[in-house]
């Protein structure tokens, strides 16, 4: 594999894909090339987060079933930075196309794409048997693992142990947790679940209206997304080797 590959994994509503699009600007704003893979293949959220559309000829599930495609095509171009590319399915309603991804068909997307991205990003999902986040975990040298302090959060945690055993990823987990805002306790979260986290991301109030109105927190300067982008700066030092590389 030519490229670094890193996953992003946890509970739904745990902050995982707005972490995920972040990460992403940050890298792609240190000159690499990133590409950014969705494993959601019911709707598309990638282009919520970016304020774009998907065009009829590119998204995921061309990238995974078309024959010998240039897979960078298949990519959509963040128009804010030409460094970043996404792949998600289109806008229109496409779960019924779930059935034809193969495990198979995904390697081969994401092996494919290592040879065109300097770095790859696979948005993973709450649900084991979803095949591009599966495969994405499987493959992936590091996974960043999403914690939104709940009982639920707590229980996902306790209920993917024996995947994660199996699937032997355990030593590529790093665990962030993102802060609640407030109606839970974090230090309860902790002790419940018995983790230790190498990040935190504090709570962006705004996050919602930003993700609808197209713009990543990352991009947008108040104290709080500032705090948040801080944070993706340090993680994105790890990802590249170093401070400022």
């Amino acid at each position: 594999m030519g490229s670094k590959l890193v996953a992003v994994w946890g509970k739904d509503n745990s902050g995982k894909t707005t972490f995920a699009v972040n990460l992403a600007c940050a890298l792609a704003s240190r000159d690499r090339l990133v590409g950014l893979i969705s494993s959601n293949l019911i709707y598309g959220n990638l282009q919520i987060f970016f304020g774009q559309s998907i065009p009829p000829d590119k998204g995921l599930f061309h990238g995974l079933n078309d024959d010998n495609p240039n897979i960078g095509e298949k990519f959509s171009e963040y128009e804010e930075n030409k460094n970043l590319f996404f792949l998600s399915v289109p806008n229109h309603y496409t779960g019924l196309l779930c059935d034809s991804v193969s495990l198979q068909s995904v390697e081969k997307l994401i092996n494919a794409a290592s040879l065109v991205f300097d770095i790859l990003i696979v948005d993973g999902a709450e649900d084991i048997a979803n095949p591009v986040s599966g495969v994405g975990l499987w493959m992936a040298e590091r996974i960043y693992t999403l914690h939104k302090p709940s009982i639920a959060a707590q229980m996902w945690h306790k209920g993917v142990e024996d995947f994660v055993r199996e699937l032997h990823i355990a030593d590529k987990k790093i665990n962030i947790m993102q802060t609640p805002n407030g109606d839970f306790c974090d230090e309860t979260f902790k002790s419940l679940i018995e983790l230790s986290f190498a990040h935190e991301l504090p709570f962006v109030k705004r996050a919602s209206e930003l993700e609808n109105a197209g713009t990543p927190i990352y991009f947008f300067k108040d104290r709080r997304c500032s705090s948040y982008s801080k944070v993706l700066e340090q993680i994105s030092a790890e990802i590249c080797g170093g401070k400022g590389k």
